[in-house]
């Protein structure tokens, strides 16, 4: 079966581009079943998309790559598509992430042309978009329960507990459902950034965003400030939070207070749901690399929860029955 699709794509490749002659080299794993290949021939350089039609739908990422770029979001250039097959022909960005292209001299200006992209990409129309509501964001952070508390940390759960948790939950999703909304890209952080160029001023390329929705203001934001792996300093991510409460008119009825605890509150959304995707990704999909940023994600769940009155009780929690039983498992 994966023969069939590699010579099937090596012969739309063909057609495409025609040539017969072109290497193919597998770019880093992506948390999904699609696959990034660097296709070289004659001196140029594309990226191909592998997306089993089977497992994964190519058409969102076309019809959200066209929004962004009508917004002027810098995105990748559809070269060739095959949606029946699950195949594209894709802009090569390079590969200066984010990640790993910011340094103490440039971390600043990215930031902020990060937030100034992020601002662009909430102007965007959500006409077309599924809603990230609160059904959809208690389904996302039941996967705490189902992959982090059950398969990962195998924590028996008492009746008592599930009802503390099932009510923190829909604390959680009720406070964010009444953010203002706007066009989400869902994963926007340094994974998905890429540095275009080398000198100031730096233009931003955004990728992966085809699970785009229309939903809380503050969800992009989290994703870029409270990044899952890695950690800005304190006074950065003041900085980026303030820059962002200046830019964004959408917010200045808002303290910045108001936005910092607003943050809080769906990072922990984020950061459930995040905890139970990383261990899925290593029980279910045999990707272990994530689990070397479970810490960090935890991390990021107990600061928020320590911070407010009324999560006190999930802290409690938390502290006695689930942080002992995940450092006990901890390990890759």
């Amino acid at each position: 079966m994966i023969q069939k699709r590699e010579d099937a794509l090596h012969e739309w490749l063909r057609i495409q581009i025609k040539q017969n002659t072109f290497t193919l080299k597998p770019l880093a794993g992506d948390a999904s079943f699609r696959r990034y290949l660097r296709l070289s021939y004659d001196n140029v350089t594309k990226i191909v998309m592998d997306a089993p039609p089977e497992k994964e739908n190519i058409e969102p990422f076309i019809k959200v790559n066209q929004t962004l770029q009508s917004q002027g979001v810098r995105t990748p250039t559809i070269h060739a598509a095959d949606i029946t097959q699950g195949f594209l022909i894709l802009e090569d960005f390079g590969d200066h992430l984010l990640l790993n292209t910011r340094n103490t001299k440039n971390q600043d200006s990215l930031y902020q042309c990060a937030i100034d992209t992020l601002i662009q990409i909430q102007q965007c129309s959500t006409a077309s978009l599924p809603t990230f509501n609160k059904t959809h964001m208690l389904n996302e952070m039941a996967l705490f329960q189902e992959w982090f508390l059950d398969a990962y940390i195998e924590l028996p759960i008492t009746s008592t507990e599930k009802q503390l948790i099932n009510a923190t939950l829909m604390m959680i999703a009720e406070r964010i459902e009444n953010q203002p909304q706007v066009f989400i890209h869902r994963d926007y952080h340094s994974r998905n950034l890429m540095v275009l160029g080398d000198q100031f001023p730096f233009k931003l390329g955004v990728i992966d965003f085809q699970d785009a929705m229309h939903g809380p203001i503050t969800y992009d934001l989290v994703s870029l400030i409270k990044d899952c792996y890695f950690k800005l300093s304190k006074t950065a991510y003041d900085q980026y939070l303030t820059f962002y409460h200046q830019q964004q008119p959408l917010i200045q009825e808002w303290t910045q207070a108001t936005l910092a605890k607003e943050v809080d509150i769906c990072g922990l959304q984020r950061h459930l749901k995040v905890l139970g995707i990383f261990c899925r990704l290593y029980l279910r999909d045999h990707k272990p690399n994530y689990l070397h940023d479970l810490p960090l994600v935890m991390d990021y769940t107990m600061s928020c929860l320590k911070k407010y009155a009324e999560f006190k009780p999930f802290l409690q929690f938390m502290e006695k029955r689930v942080l002992p039983q995940f450092m006990e498992t901890s390990h890759v």
